[in-house]
């Protein structure tokens, strides 16, 4: 009797170790079963070493300029947001890494309202390694809440109304914690709202304006972008109505759909007295898709025209997407394989 039942607790013990071994194995590998652990809080960006990071960016007329006040052009690319490219196992320094090798100085971390609500570890599992990634690689990282439609009221095909925190809400709530931590992170930039949409001029300038307020009631210094309305697209009320605050820049995102006709008017113009950067284009070929119709474009018509344009009157541009699902791609898939636009970006990037 008592051999079967240290047989039975042989048994029992080795089951348990072999559901423990394929429950870490599901957490690592499979893309929807990942199980977030708890990471540890820490009061305040602390990476273990800054040497190699770039200076504060601040503005001079409608320049970027470093802490020697030499002028500084912004090149580079958006990944998919840091929970999409974890459930899919490709968070990693490797990634931050390959975007530096390929030339770019920047790089926008695209932060999805929703999975930022749902996590209360997001800041320190997502946001801490990749902003210390960039910094290691020199280059700057846009914390970017990419939200898309109206910050007052909800109002959007791919806006998240949570039932216990509006967008502006939450919107606060993320810049005052996100603000707090990488005040003295001098690589940082804070992009405080990615497309405005379906909002008027006055109603987003009013709203932007308490963003921006609230970073700087953190005591965060660096430099702060703010979108132009339909779809950042559109930021010819600034010249009217600037937004107050002593180390801002706009922001503008571009697609093949928006007339090269009405660049000036859009954000040419505002660029002529403050920075403005394209954070967003990018382009693909025609896949059948009514939906990525404005998106439908080529390097001759649309690419080349477009950075010569940004190197001539801006003060920089972000492509997107780094990744062979979002639209529009600039690889393949397996993202070995660059698309057309992808071949277009990586040109562009050899300077």
């Amino acid at each position: 009797m008592f051999k079967k039942i240290i047989r039975f607790l042989e048994i029992l013990v080795l089951s348990l170790l072999g559901l423990t071994a394929a429950l870490a194995v599901f957490i690592v590998l499979s893309p929807n079963g990942k199980i977030n652990l708890p990471v540890k809080h820490k009061p305040a960006f602390t990476p273990p070493e800054t040497a190699s990071f770039p200076g504060r960016l601040t503005t001079d007329g409608n320049r970027l300029v470093d802490p020697n006040r030499n002028p500084v052009f912004l090149r580079g690319v958006m990944p998919q947001g840091p929970a999409e490219l974890h459930a899919r196992n490709r968070f990693g320094r490797k990634l931050l890494d390959r975007i530096a090798a390929a030339g770019a100085n920047v790089v926008r971390i695209a932060v999805d309202p929703e999975s930022y609500a749902e996590d209360p570890d997001y800041l320190w599992r997502y946001l801490d390694p990749m902003v210390t990634w960039a910094g290691e690689n020199g280059m700057y990282a846009i914390i970017d809440l990419h939200y898309i439609g109206n910050i007052a009221t909800g109002a959007g095909e791919e806006m998240i109304f949570l039932e216990d925190q509006s967008p502006r809400e939450l919107s606060l709530a993320f810049w005052t914690q996100t603000a707090a931590y990488f005040k003295d992170a001098p690589h940082v930039i804070f992009e405080i709202f990615n497309e405005p949409a379906l909002i008027d001029a006055e109603t987003w300038r009013e709203n932007a304006q308490v963003l921006i307020d609230a970073i700087r009631a953190q005591g965060a210094g660096q430099l702060i972008v703010a979108g132009g309305v339909e779809y950042s697209r559109d930021l010819s009320w600034v010249i009217e109505t600037p937004l107050e605050d002593d180390n801002l820049a706009y922001a503008a995102h571009i697609y093949p759909g928006h007339s090269p006709a009405l660049w000036g008017y859009w954000f040419g113009e505002t660029a002529r007295l403050y920075p403005v950067l394209l954070t967003e284009w990018g382009f693909m070929e025609a896949d059948g898709n009514p939906k990525h119709e404005y998106l439908v474009g080529d390097a001759k018509s649309y690419g080349e025209p477009l950075t010569a344009y940004a190197g001539e009157r801006l003060a920089g541009w972000v492509a997107c997407w780094y990744d062979d699902a979002w639209f529009p791609p600039m690889f393949a898939k397996g993202m070995k394989t660059p698309t057309p636009f992808g071949e277009f970006f990586l040109g562009q990037m050899i300077r």
